[in-house]
Parts: C-alpha cells; structure tokens; sequence
C-alpha cells in the first residue's frame, strides 16, 4: 500500500512544481496549498523534494466527489445517446437541414459525419412519395403521435425504418400537413 501512496506524492509534486513552473499559482491553491506552502516548495532544494516524493507516509488525500462523478456519468450517457441518435438520423437519410434544426450540426460537420459512416450522397432530382405511401405515412404517423411517449424525431426515424423511405421524405411528408419538429 506504501507504493501506492509513494506514487500519489510523486504525481502531486510533480504536478505543483509543474504549475509553479508555468506561473499558476491559482491551482496550485485549487489542490490545497496555501501562498505559504507554495513558498516553502519553490525554495527547497531538489534532495528535500525527492524526500517529499518518495515518503512512505501518505501527505496527497485522493476524494471523490461523488455528485461530480454522477453527473459527469448522467452527461456522458446522455452524449453518446444523442451520437447515436445523430449517426441513425443520418443512416436513414436525414437532410443537411434535418440535421442543423434537430442537432445544431452546420452542413460541412453533416457531410464529414456522412463520409466517416460511409453513407453515399444521393445526387440528382430527389425521390418523391407515391400517393398510397403518402398517405401510410400520414396514418402511421398519427398513429405514433398519439402514443403517450411519443419523441417526434424518433417516431419519424421508426417510420421511415418501418416504410423503408429516407428520414428526409417522412420529414417533408409531416411538414407539409402538420409542422415538423425540432
């Protein structure tokens, strides 16, 4: 257990003479020294520090913050669901514009996530709904509306998943009745 601490020291020091070094005083405070004990460290001499360093007695406290650590846990989930959401948007076809009114993403960070999945551009005139698709879509989309936990964007992204149609077309298709969200 004494190397574990040893190393604690060690990475502690090196880290305040490192911030000494580059002039940030203000987190040397934030770690827990005071103006006086940062001027007892920058004057001793390297034998007394390597002392410090090398000590068997613990002087670093390690805590964690545990509501920190929740939350940082909580924002990282939620990141990498709206990542996934993002990539399944584009793989069903999500347009340039979908994806800046939905996620905020400009139109270059769309094409460069298009070429990093792999997904081809579609050039030329786009498709258009026939009308019995035209109208499954509506009904469907009704349908998926009135669910009691229904999320727009996602219930759009099932639809065009169930009916086999681009994200794009499902999108223009409830817009034009009914507003699209986002």
């Amino acid at each position: 257990m004494g190397t574990t601490f040893n190393l604690l020291n060690h990475a502690m020091l090196n880290q305040v003479l490192h911030e000494l070094r580059h002039g940030r005083v203000q987190r040397c405070r934030a770690l827990g020294l005071g103006d006086e004990d940062i001027e007892v460290l920058q004057s001793l001499p390297p034998t007394t520090l390597s002392h410090l360093a090398h000590s068997n007695i613990s002087w670093v406290e390690v805590k964690v913050d545990i509501t920190v650590l929740r939350r940082l846990i909580s924002q990282a989930e939620r990141d990498e669901q709206n990542e996934r959401l993002i990539n399944r948007a584009l793989k069903l076809g999500a347009s340039s514009s979908i994806m800046y009114r939905c996620f905020g993403l400009d139109h270059s960070e769309t094409a460069l996530r298009r070429r990093v999945l792999k997904i081809e551009s579609h050039r030329g005139r786009p498709v258009q709904l026939s009308e019995p698709q035209e109208h499954a879509v509506w009904q469907r989309w009704c349908q998926l509306r009135d669910d009691q936990h229904f999320d727009p964007l996602d219930a759009m992204m099932m639809l065009a998943e169930e009916q086999h149609i681009s994200l794009t077309l499902v999108w223009q298709q409830i817009d034009l009745y009914g507003g699209a969200p986002c």
